[in-house]
């Protein structure tokens, strides 16, 4: 037996049009667990996060070891294994699977390394891998496609670095890969979307730069893309999450200013808009993750180190600035969906939790049904914009 899902849409607009999102997408959780820092190193695994390693240079040289393990559900901290490393800040990490794979960085001693390690959370143990085989450096940047981690540029006793690397967790190894197409950097933000790599903003011989890439594993290839915002910057932060990549915070190459400044990328018209702000303290360094549809980030510093952390849900933003009514119903469906809109000529799209782009459609009429028997059973994200702005988002499930 089919079953419809029908979401009806009653749209009553303020008197002053809807321009876009006012309201704070950030929610503060408990503190970072550890002592307050900056060029942290984090990641998730499943429904968990991880911060770990930094230092401090403030009046005072600090270089850590201890990791973190953060629990949303709970909102709490619990102090995992030492790096295995040791001591380390601006490492490079990513997960694959039930797997972080974590290496890379610079010591207390002013040594760079090109060594990594395996997370190993059943048994809270850092296992050693294959060393990455380009020049030992820090704030390398890294993401991931397939079953395949990806991690290059950063920077080196020889200078800033764009070579890249693949490692294939089966085989233990690495193998190279096109370089990155822009000019040799550190500290730039990474994160992959859609089976493709996306690489940004960062510091360059003598400068801080805004310039975006993408890299396509199936070509080999890199192409740059739209610049990020109005402003070079370096040190920032970024992820991507409810189908859109986001870049923020940061500062100049002067370390004058700390931004708080969060721009939003689409994916498919390559372009760049400004999104509210985060609502913490503008700072360079701060660390984040990803756990299913929300992004953590928190630590840095302004001078000043830091250990507040906060989570980002794009979601919280988008009904508060129109009167929407949304129903959905019956909600999980099996084989069809039906949209009753009281607004035409809007964008419908639908994105796994992974940011996986499933449905894409311009919508002219009040009612839309489309079959939804090819999507794989499961949670999915669905969003509908009108000139621009989002009207809704929200979750469905199909069984």
């Amino acid at each position: 037996m089919k079953t419809l899902l029908h979401i009806s849409i009653l749209a009553i607009f303020l008197v002053s049009p809807f321009t876009g999102l006012s309201d704070c997408q950030w929610t503060q959780k408990a503190s970072f667990g550890g002592d307050a820092r900056h060029r942290c190193t984090g990641f998730s695994i499943g429904n968990k996060g991880y911060i770990g390693g930094g230092h401090i240079n403030s009046g005072v040289e600090i270089t850590h070891e201890d990791y973190w393990q953060y629990d949303p559900g709970t909102d709490s901290w619990t102090q995992i294994a030492d790096f295995g490393g040791g001591k380390r800040y601006q490492s490079t990490a990513f997960t694959i699977g039930e797997f972080a794979y974590v290496g890379m960085g610079e010591d207390d001693q002013d040594a760079y390394f090109n060594d990594f390690y395996r997370y190993v959370p059943q048994l809270n143990i850092w296992q050693p891998i294959a060393s990455y085989p380009g020049h030992p450096r820090r704030g390398a940047s890294a993401f991931v496609l397939g079953e395949f981690g990806y991690v290059g540029t950063g920077q080196s006793d020889f200078g800033y670095l764009d070579d890249f690397y693949k490692y294939d967790p089966v085989a233990d190894d690495w193998y190279p890969v096109a370089n990155f197409l822009g000019e040799e950097r550190s500290s730039a933000v990474a994160f992959s979307y859609n089976g493709k790599g996306y690489l940004g903003t960062g510091h360059i011989f003598g400068d801080d730069t805004r310039d975006f890439y993408s890299y396509d594993p199936l070509t080999d290839t890199w192409e740059q893309l739209a610049d990020v915002g109005t402003v070079n910057r370096q040190d920032a932060t970024g992820f991507a999450v409810g189908g859109y990549g986001y870049i923020g915070t940061g500062n100049d190459v002067d370390a004058t200013n700390d931004y708080k400044d969060f721009w939003r990328y689409d994916f498919e018209t390559d372009t760049w808009e400004q999104f509210n702000d985060f609502c913490g303290e503008g700072r360079r360094y701060m660390v984040s993750f990803v756990i299913g549809e929300t992004a953590y980030a928190g630590t840095g510093t302004d001078g000043t180190n830091m250990k507040d952390f906060w989570s980002f849900d794009p979601l919280l933003s988008a009904n508060k600035n129109q009167l929407a009514t949304i129903q959905v119903y019956p909600n999980p469906t099996t084989d069809f969906i039906t949209i009753e809109c009281g607004i035409e000529n809007y964008k419908l799209e639908i994105f796994s939790l992974s940011g996986q782009l499933a449905f894409s459609e311009i919508v002219n009429n009040s009612m839309k049904t489309f079959n939804t028997s090819s999507f794989d059973k499961g949670s999915y994200l669905y969003r509908i914009t009108s000139d621009g702005s989002i009207i809704k988002q929200d979750k469905i499930i199909v069984l």
